[in-house]
């Protein structure tokens, strides 16, 4: 068993911080904005479309949505990797997580800003 860590295992340790760092800060941003916001109220999609009007708010859910993917698949990554899968099944679990990240990411990007390049 070789214990050493290759660089890809430094940089997903090290996007792994930066990401959490990135979500500590997104998410008690988020939860304040839409779930707190002084008085309850639905959420409605005119609110929605008006945030999104802002380049920060865009720019805040451009990072958001895959600092959270990836920070979540990497994690899941690093569980499958601490039970030392076999060569071929760890790069096949791999491309998996990586190829549904991106779905995931690119069916985020849709759901946010879909509707509105429709004049919802």
């Amino acid at each position: 068993m070789n214990g050493k860590a290759g660089k890809g295992s430094a940089y997903g340790w090290l996007l792994q911080r930066i990401t959490g760092i990135f979500l500590a800060f997104f998410l008690i941003l988020h939860f304040q904005v839409l779930h707190f916001p002084g008085k309850w109220k639905l959420i409605e999609l005119a609110d929605v479309s008006q945030r999104l009007g802002h380049t920060g708010w865009v720019i805040f859910y451009f990072i958001f949505v895959p600092a959270g993917l990836f920070h979540a698949f990497n994690g899941l990554w690093q569980v499958i990797n601490d039970y030392r899968p076999r060569a071929g099944t760890g790069r096949a679990v791999k491309t998996v997580l990586w190829i549904v990240g991106i779905v995931m990411s690119v069916w985020g990007y849709y759901l946010l800003f879909g509707p509105f390049k429709q004049g919802v």
